[in-house]
């Protein structure tokens, strides 16, 4: 499963990149002839995504003499690393219109520190720990019964977009325009959570999550303007586009006695849902470009992406064992911006 995901991605990427590369070499011998303008630019960015942290773990420290019993519970949540991603595109104008490709590709992983946790015994305040997990949970009432949780590698978080699109400059001065476009927008979305928990060499469980998108695509319509000062150009720009698709959810819990590294496994449960999907993506990004000779341009800017009511891993909630989960994610990152216009 591992390797067909990491399969899925490198796919997903490359897809954009041949794009652009095949449309490049054929404006490589177009270009001579003198019609019309080629812009190839090229943007890594640093990028962080927020709004889909979820609660994985709920751990419980029980004191029996309390009057009531005290319960100091903390949840444990997952992080989203930030990382870096890449964007390009590829435009060819002429007079006042131009078509257009750029891609937009991330992926990264989410994790938390491992979790470990023990009774204290007679000594200690400390009469019991539970690890709270999706329909299930771990209990400590002895100090060499040791509780742990932790992520496993393949806690993976990935997305790509690819638009092919027209522009029309609807307005233009001697130092500024405004432009919209219009065209067709493909994604991919794919979230996978892989989680282990249990009592020491004695008993524990392998969680399983993933929502795992197919191709999706939809209508993409958006404005754009520039202002122009000597060599350096301000310009900023707000699309909206709408991605239809289908999704995979799926929730898997494996119970094993022994340790987590040499499980024996007696009991599986698995549950999925296939779904029809329609995403909202609104995109707002600025720029500071300068102009270093007539062929290269260098500049900075910031970009973010909202995804809108994105389905997420099912199941992986302690306390809504079988809640379908809907998450609104925002991409957003400093942008690197290399353009070679010919």
């Amino acid at each position: 499963m591992h390797d067909l995901a990491r399969h899925r991605e490198v796919l997903g990427m490359a897809i954009p990149l041949a794009l652009l590369l095949a449309t490049a070499i054929g404006a490589g011998s177009l270009a001579h002839a003198g019609d019309g303008e080629w812009t190839v630019r090229l943007e890594p960015l640093y990028m962080q995504a927020s709004g889909n942290d979820p609660h994985v773990l709920t751990i419980h420290e029980l004191d029996a003499d309390g009057a009531p019993e005290a319960d100091d519970a903390r949840a444990i949540s997952l992080s989203t690393d930030s990382g870096l991603a890449y964007r390009g595109e590829l435009l060819y104008s002429r007079d006042r219109w131009g078509l257009g490709l750029d891609f937009l590709w991330f992926n990264s992983k989410q994790s938390v520190a491992d979790q470990a946790g023990a009774a204290e015994g007679p000594s200690g305040t400390i009469d019991e720990v539970v690890f709270e997990l999706p329909g299930q949970a771990f209990s400590s009432t002895d100090p060499s019964q040791v509780l742990y949780y932790r992520v496993l590698e393949d806690t993976e978080f990935a997305m790509w977009t690819a638009d092919l699109y027209a522009r029309r400059t609807l307005a233009e001065g001697s130092a500024s325009g405004i432009d919209v476009r219009f065209g067709l927008r493909c994604g991919d979305f794919d979230n996978d959570y892989r989680a282990v928990a249990g009592v020491g060499d004695v008993a524990g469980a392998r969680l399983d999550a993933s929502s795992n998108y197919g191709l999706m695509m939809g209508p993409l319509v958006g404005l754009s303007g520039e202002y122009r000062v000597g060599k350096s150009e301000l310009s900023g720009h707000l699309s909206q586009s709408v991605i239809f698709g289908d999704a995979q959810l799926t929730v898997g819990s494996s119970q094993y006695s022994g340790s987590a590294d040499a499980p024996s496994i007696y009991a599986v449960d698995t549950f999925r849902k296939d779904e029809d999907v329609a995403i909202p993506i609104t995109d707002l990004g600025i720029r500071w470009v300068y102009e270093v000779s007539s062929l290269l341009a260098l500049g900075v800017g910031l970009d973010s992406a909202v995804w809108w009511d994105v389905p997420v891993p099912p199941g992986i909630t302690p306390g809504q064992e079988g809640a379908l989960r809907e998450n609104t994610i925002v991409f957003s990152g400093a942008v690197a911006t290399l353009a070679l216009t010919f």
